[in-house]
């Protein structure tokens, strides 16, 4: 049928205001409500003579973001939709955002990010949280740009990482590094950055071999954090696990490899360099190699994971510690597909470390509108169906008896939603305001 209309309607224009992205002021509006606004504001940024203040720019970046923008230009199109700008005022254009983004230093982007770790933390306040589980994981952006590096793989781009709130699929902070930085640096600084904003809830947290340091678990034991982390294959933890005798090995029956007989032993180990820790527990699977190596000629492949969970059995802790490829992994997909960073806007690293955070304020609203004003069958939503269900919803803008009038369509199956969602958002403005 569609094909067969395709000729059979005329095309004309309107005078009337209408959007395309009715949803969008809800998520912008979380970001007000949080009091996202006046900490961008404060940024020491070098302020044009004329023009928008960091915050308009900054939340505009975040709506195009959030909408499903994937380049700066992609802004005409939030400036050309007339109900959008009676809503919100008027839009940046796509020069102004890049001039903002190039107008970052080091300094200030590092500002940016505790801003972001603020944000974070001020949604987990409102939620009331009384426990957390950070996740770490680092992961790999390609890139053609001029300034990128090539990693240990032979791919050119930047290897950010990111902390995240296991329970709020929530970024908490991230680093944007080179791409051959090592995924181990910064890491323990990050850490402790992150867990001095959460003061008295108790802390979990699962790494992958990025965080096997001393540097990483000093802090996490400084700070009473409970922890599992993959173990890298060094010599010290080889020289472990070889240690452990034949008959500590029994049979293991686990879901995450079903095709392979695997074995589980554990064993304690201690960082050599590192004489001020105690000496962690380490869970060890094992499995026959599918085929010899030439120059390694032990049988096995091992995956080893360090705990200080002495209370917990084995086996429960190696499921706590897989569940991390649901919380952390998935967020930096998410990160990479539906927040633009699959596609970096700029050529200078320091511009686009700005816009790695302006990619996760954006997602950590997102998050936020989720769990504070979405109904709870929303909150396991990606921000590929929020879009389409929500924020990329089309309506018609007018101003009647002083009023500005929002228009949805009568039919609209989520109306119930959209309307709950706007009341419990100025519910929880004056909350906010009052706390």
């Amino acid at each position: 049928m569609l094909l067969k209309n395709l000729d059979g309607y005329k095309l004309t224009t309107t005078k009337q205001a209408i959007t395309s992205f009715a949803g969008l002021p809800l998520l912008l509006g979380m970001a007000r409500s949080l009091g996202l606004e006046e900490k961008l504001n404060a940024l020491p940024i070098k302020e044009r003579q004329r023009g928008y203040k960091p915050a308009e720019t900054i939340l505009t970046l975040m709506g195009l973001l959030q909408s499903g923008g994937r380049a700066l230009d992609d802004v005409s199109i939030l400036r050309g939709d007339e109900g959008l700008r009676r809503l919100l005022g008027e839009i940046p254009a796509a020069n102004t955002l890049g001039e903002l983004l190039r107008r970052f230093t080091l300094t200030t982007v590092f500002r940016l990010g505790k801003v972001q770790l603020w944000l974070a933390a001020a949604v987990i306040k409102a939620l009331k949280m009384e426990s957390i589980i950070l996740d770490i994981d680092a992961f790999f952006l390609d890139s053609q740009k001029s300034d990128v590096e090539m990693n240990y793989e032979g791919r050119w781009g930047y290897n950010p990482v990111a902390v995240t709130c296991a329970e709020l699929k929530m970024p908490m902070a991230g680093l944007f590094r080179p791409g051959n930085a090592s995924p181990m640096a910064n890491l323990a600084g990050l850490l402790k950055r992150v867990i001095a904003t959460l003061p008295g809830i108790p802390i979990r947290a699962r790494s992958d071999s990025a965080g096997y340091q001393a540097k990483v678990v000093r802090v996490f034991h400084e700070a009473g954090v409970k922890f599992t982390i993959t173990a890298r294959h060094d010599d010290g933890v080889m020289e472990t696990i070889r240690a452990i005798p034949q008959k500590a090995w029994a049979e293991y029956e686990g879901g995450a490899w079903p095709n392979r007989k695997t074995e589980i032993a554990e064993t304690v180990h201690a960082f050599s360099e590192a004489k001020d820790l105690p000496a962690y527990r380490l869970i060890v699977l094992r499995w026959p190699k599918e085929q010899p190596e030439l120059f390694n000629k032990d049988p096995y492949e091992y995956h080893a994971v360090l705990t200080d969970f002495n209370d917990w059995a084995a086996g429960l802790v190696l499921q706590f510690h897989r569940t991390r490829q649901d919380g952390s992994e998935n967020v930096n997909k998410e990160l990479s597909g539906g927040f633009g960073l699959s596609k970096l806007p700029c050529r200078e690293m320091t511009a686009n470390a700005a816009y790695f955070q302006v990619a996760l304020l954006a997602n950590t609203v997102f998050a936020a509108t989720k769990h504070l004003v979405l109904p709870d069958n929303w909150k396991p939503l990606t921000i590929k169906t929020v879009r389409f269900r929500l924020i990329r919803l089309a309506g018609v803008v007018a101003r009647r008896s002083r009023y500005l009038w929002l228009k949805i369509p009568r039919n609209y199956p989520f109306q119930k939603v959209f309307e709950e969602a706007r009341w419990r958002l100025l519910g929880l403005s004056m909350e906010l305001a009052v706390t």
